[in-house]
């Protein structure tokens, strides 16, 4: 596995980090992390709300996107997803994707179960206004001018935005899961050199 690792593309290929950021030294950055708290889940037999944290040590890798209810009329902006979880689940199962809707009735939830139904790997978070707004507008602090607040976004297990990807589109779930994939690699990567460095000075 660590020949795997060293001679992949890994070593060569870096992904974006988004968001506001600060220089705390001449080749340090201090990167922006969306927080991890805030959330509502709905769960489909019991209409009691609950907190729920997508905590690092459950979730340490995910994606997440935003549904409002005026997106219905264009499949919730979700075909692209459809597509992978319906004819090629083994690709994305894998991936913690949290869909998080607008209001406190489900409605939209109910709406999309054609698109999640028996994928695990998919939950659903729902938030009341305004506070869908405010914690929305957390995963896109300082975006590009071209990538919409209805993107999903994928965060790593430091919780900076790697990530934004059109969910309409099948292209751009693919690209979400290659990113996905390499952040995961270069994870495991660091933790087998800090494994070796600790059995080294031990």
């Amino acid at each position: 596995m660590w020949v795997l690792l060293e001679t992949s593309t890994i070593n060569s290929y870096k992904l974006h980090t988004y968001g506001p950021k600060k220089n705390i030294g001449r080749n340090d950055t201090l990167y922006y992390k969306v927080p991890d708290s805030g959330f509502t889940e709905l769960l489909k037999y019991n209409p009691a709300p609950i907190p729920f944290v997508i905590d690092s040590t459950n979730y340490p890798f995910y994606a997440i996107m935003f549904i409002k209810g005026i997106y219905s009329n264009e499949s919730y902006r979700v075909p692209g997803l459809w597509e992978y979880l319906n004819y090629k689940k083994e690709k994305i199962g894998h991936i913690h994707v949290f869909l998080v809707t607008e209001g406190k009735e489900g409605h939209i939830q109910t709406a999309l179960e054609k698109f999640t139904d028996n994928n695990k790997n998919v939950r659903f978070l729902s938030l009341a206004q305004p506070k869908f707004d405010s914690i929305n507008h957390l995963y896109f602090k300082e975006k590009p001018i071209h990538i919409d607040y209805s993107f999903f976004v994928l965060i790593d297990s430091k919780r900076n935005i790697r990530g934004y990807y059109d969910g309409r589109f099948v292209s751009e779930i693919k690209r979400l899961i290659d990113e996905y994939k390499h952040l995961r690699l270069k994870d495991e990567k660091q933790k087998l050199i800090n494994q070796n460095e600790i059995k080294s000075n031990s």
